[in-house]
């Protein structure tokens, strides 16, 4: 077997240079790769520490508020969130004829049966002056009324004829009840399996 000359040599120690170099490129690339995803965890485990110290500090409000809420939060009455439903609609009735509010559309919403409350809401569109609008609106929600506004629009209307200004809103109130309390309940009358809205239309 012949010895190897010298331009073999310098062509085998080229190839064992550049074999070399790309191991070690293919090396750094996993470091650096591992490296990239152990800053991520642990950025991630640094907002989870904060969280949690976030939640622990929190956590003596958090008692007194859920004490609070099982002794505040209504009942419905045998589970009936039906009849929470109507009445609901009769006290926004009630009120918007009080303050002189016209109703021209009105519907109930589906039940709503969550982990931690059950809901019933009305769907309004109401007409009347401005002033009475905003006064009816400030008195909606209120921490013992569990009333909540799940949606609102408010404009001014630009037809109205009449002296003062008028707005239109359209709003969906719903009110918070005890999941306990309701876990049974049948959905509103006359509501189609899904969902929609079932329109009442209101004559003056």
């Amino acid at each position: 077997m012949r010895g190897l000359t010298a331009r073999e040599k310098w062509m085998l120690a080229a190839c064992v240079a550049v074999i070399f170099l790309v191991a070690n490129g293919f090396a750094a690339r996993y470091i650096v790769k591992n490296l990239r995803g152990s800053g991520d965890q642990l950025r991630t485990l640094e907002n989870e520490v904060a969280d949690a110290e976030m939640w622990l500090a929190d956590a003596e409000k958090a008692d007194v508020r859920e004490r609070w809420l099982m002794e505040k939060m209504p009942r419905a009455e045998g589970g009936r969130l039906t009849k929470e439903l109507g009445d609901l609609l009769q006290e926004l009735q009630d009120d918007l004829f009080e303050k002189k509010i016209k109703i021209e559309q009105q519907s109930m919403q589906e039940v709503v049966q969550e982990t931690f409350h059950s809901e019933v809401a009305v769907r309004l569109t109401v007409r009347g002056e401005q002033s009475a609008v905003f006064d009816w609106l400030t008195s909606l929600q209120a921490p013992e009324k569990f009333v909540v506004i799940k949606s609102l629009e408010l404009k001014l209307d630009a037809k109205s004829k009449e002296t003062e200004p008028q707005s239109i809103c359209q709003i969906t109130v719903a009110r918070w009840f005890d999941p306990n309390s309701s876990a049974s309940a049948p959905e509103p009358e006359g509501a189609e399996p899904n969902g929609e809205e079932q329109q009442e239309e209101t004559t003056s």
